[in-house]
């Protein structure tokens, strides 16, 4: 493999993130953004000045760790 011109160009740095979890990055934010995504999330992190917190997508409907009711299942609570 051929070295890499830092001179240009960030190091490549290896993560180990599981398959479900890189393709729903990759549909909250688009294929292209992740590693844009993850540089902003560690600049926030480490307090560098200027760094917002990067915001959340919208509530995905599917998306693991995220439940939103239906309106049926609202009305059946309510009943």
């Amino acid at each position: 493999m051929a070295k890499q011109n830092t001179e240009r160009h960030t190091p490549l740095r290896p993560l180990r993130i599981p398959d479900d979890e890189w393709e729903a990055l990759g549909n909250a934010v688009g294929e292209r953004n992740r590693t844009r995504l993850i540089r902003e999330y560690i600049r926030w992190y480490l307090r560098w000045p200027d760094s917002p917190q990067p915001s959340r997508p919208p509530e995905q409907i599917g998306a693991p760790g995220i439940t939103k009711k239906s309106d049926q299942q609202k009305q059946e609570e309510s009943s």
